[in-house]
């Protein structure tokens, strides 16, 4: 976490069981010795089969030039893909096998970017700093998202682009987990918060219990209060669909689909009117 952080302004146990999940399970870790350029390959490619849906809608290919920072990158795999298009890249994470694999990443396909161990609600970025602050499923990890908000538009130049999914409340996986916690008694063992937590990979909801609050369109409208939002849309229920069933799939996969997702700007300043 950043040197300059707060720690009495944040959950800090939000934060260690952050740490303790994903450098136990990187996020899209796969079964290759972790560090090869055959594991990273092997990453995207796992990444793409279940979320085929990202690249068109996130467009990593169209940022030549610009200023984009990851808040979460993860192993940097769709950061990657920025620096592919020829975006300058910049990612904050807080977890150290994240740090380390995405250098390394980054290092095996011959690209630059600049990595710091840091926290979302304090990022070291000066004002008006970049052109796309991008973030694929770690807000809905943070408790003080609205701080987190607050420095992404700070970063941000007026215009800019602010591009962020979430795990979706109204969705067929959160119903499932809800009716599997019900079946098998894990809600009532573990609480809401602790079954949620278990959605990640090898957390128990109780000595690893990762922090997650899903959220429904309106509430994520809501959070961008102070942007203008361009898209809020939901993606993901699954792909490679039988053809007979592909066209109600893409329909449901809109509606309760695992991710909702937005795209928003920073509001250019007002110009005062002229005398």
């Amino acid at each position: 976490m950043n040197a300059h952080l707060d720690t009495s302004q944040v959950d800090i146990s939000a934060r260690v069981n952050a740490q303790a999940q994903w450098n136990a399970h990187p996020c899209g870790a796969v079964g290759e010795e972790a560090g090869t350029l055959k594991y990273f390959e092997r990453v995207v490619a796992y990444r793409l089969a279940i979320q085929s849906w990202t690249p068109e809608y996130f467009g990593y290919g169209r940022f030549g030039g610009q200023k984009v920072l990851e808040i979460g990158m993860g192993q940097g795999s769709d950061l990657l893909q920025f620096a592919k298009g020829g975006a300058e890249c910049f990612g904050v994470d807080i977890t150290d096998a994240h740090l380390e694999l995405a250098r390394r990443n980054f290092e095996l396909h011959g690209f630059k970017a600049d990595f710091r161990r840091a926290d979302a609600v304090a990022l070291p970025f000066a004002d008006a700093s970049f052109d796309c602050v991008y973030s694929f499923g770690v807000l809905h990890h943070i408790p003080e998202i609205e701080r987190v908000l607050a420095e992404i538009r700070r970063v941000l130049k007026p215009g800019r682009l602010f591009m962020v999914a979430l795990y979706h409340k109204w969705s067929l996986p959160h119903l499932m987990l809800l009716v599997r916690g019900i079946w098998n008694g894990g809600l009532w063992q573990l609480g809401y918060d602790g079954l949620k937590a278990t959605v990640e990979l090898g957390a128990d909801g109780i000595t690893i219990k990762p922090y997650v609050r899903l959220y429904g369109r309106r509430e994520l409208r809501a959070l961008l209060h102070d942007f203008a939002i361009e898209d809020i849309s939901v993606h993901q229920l699954g792909d490679n669909w039988p053809p007979a069933i592909a066209a109600a799939m893409n329909f449901l996969s809109h509606r309760i689909g695992w991710y909702v997702t937005a795209k928003a700007r920073v509001p250019q300043p007002s110009c005062p009117p002229q005398a």
